[in-house]
């Protein structure tokens, strides 16, 4: 099988330059001052991105117990997206077997690995230190082995639907963490508290280096569409159009689901109705938006699928 790299070696050094220069570590007191206690005197969801924000389900509720929701969101939303981070990780170390190790792409990988291992101790982080949350299992030892090897195969047999996947997880959820990054005075919650400092620590590390990430994963598909065969673009076209309905169909990036916790705030039945009209949800789906513009442009979703999607009003 042959394997080609389809970053230039000139992008991936100026990627290293970058990531040996500016580095991020979530441990270190000047990136992420963990000890700030998670008082009730702030927000913990950015003003917007909430499954709650704008349904009036929180407003009834003293401060105690909206801290406790909102840091409940939060906490299942990390934990799950640590699995994301994982997948990535395994499918960039099965590329790694494939590429020279002289090339700078190489040691570019093993950056942005680092980066994301680290992200992913840094939302473990904010789980253990949040242990009075229960977070939800999402079925992990049914399917974790089975998408791990699929990953794995995918980077390797077509990398750039791989990268395809990496951008519907990592574009995706930049919103939120742009969000959660803030700037300009916007780092409040709904009810306009402040959004907790860990938080905003987070966002600022996360978004940093993940802009590296993005940039690196596009530039494959860029360089790398314009050289596949018809059956190899066909088979990334059905993968993304999968994703992405995926994505369309639960109305958010990944799940988070209702537990026992919130009995006593809200119902199981308030929870998903709101699910459909919350400002977070079409947040993730104008943001889903931006990226099929682009591949659209890349032929790697199919302009009649995009079509359908606008006539079924997904993105109104």
């Amino acid at each position: 099988m042959t394997f080609t790299v389809a970053v230039p070696q000139k992008v991936a050094e100026r990627l290293n330059v970058a990531s040996a220069n500016r580095r991020w570590y979530p441990f270190s007191d000047d990136i992420i001052d963990w000890s700030v206690p998670l008082t009730n005197d702030w927000a913990y969801m950015p003003a917007g991105h909430s499954l709650f924000s704008s349904s009036g389900l929180l407003d009834k509720l003293d401060p105690e117990s909206r801290s406790f929701i909102e840091r409940w969101e939060t906490t299942q939303t990390m934990r799950n997206v640590a699995h994301g981070e994982h997948l990535l990780m395994q499918g960039i170390l099965a590329l790694l077997w494939q590429i020279d190790q002289y090339d700078p792409n190489f040691r570019y990988l093993l950056h942005e690995v680092a980066e994301e291992c680290q992200h992913m101790a840094m939302f473990n982080n904010w789980v253990r230190i949040n242990s009075d949350i229960k977070t939800r299992d999402m079925g992990e030892s049914q399917w974790s082995k089975t998408i791990a090897d699929f990953t794995q195969d995918l980077a390797i047999r077509l990398p750039e639907a791989f990268w395809v996947n990496v951008l519907l997880f990592e574009f995706i959820g930049d919103d939120l963490n742009q969000a959660m990054k803030g700037g300009k005075n916007r780092e409040v919650g709904d009810d306009g508290r402040s959004l907790h400092p860990i938080l905003v620590q987070i966002g600022i590390a996360h978004t940093s280096e993940e802009a590296r990430h993005i940039s690196y994963a596009r530039k494959w598909l860029q360089e790398g569409m314009m050289h596949l065969n018809e059956s190899q673009k066909n088979e990334i076209q059905n993968l993304a159009e999968l994703g992405a309905q995926a994505i369309i169909s639960r109305q958010n990036l990944l799940p988070v689901r209702y537990s026992s916790q919130l009995d006593q705030y809200i119902s199981k039945e308030e929870f998903e109705d709101n699910i459909s009209t919350s400002p977070a949800t079409m947040a993730v789906i104008k943001q889903l938006k931006k990226l099929l513009d682009e591949f659209l442009e890349l032929e790697i979703i199919r302009k009649h699928t995009y079509d359908k999607w606008v006539d079924e009003g997904v993105f109104d």
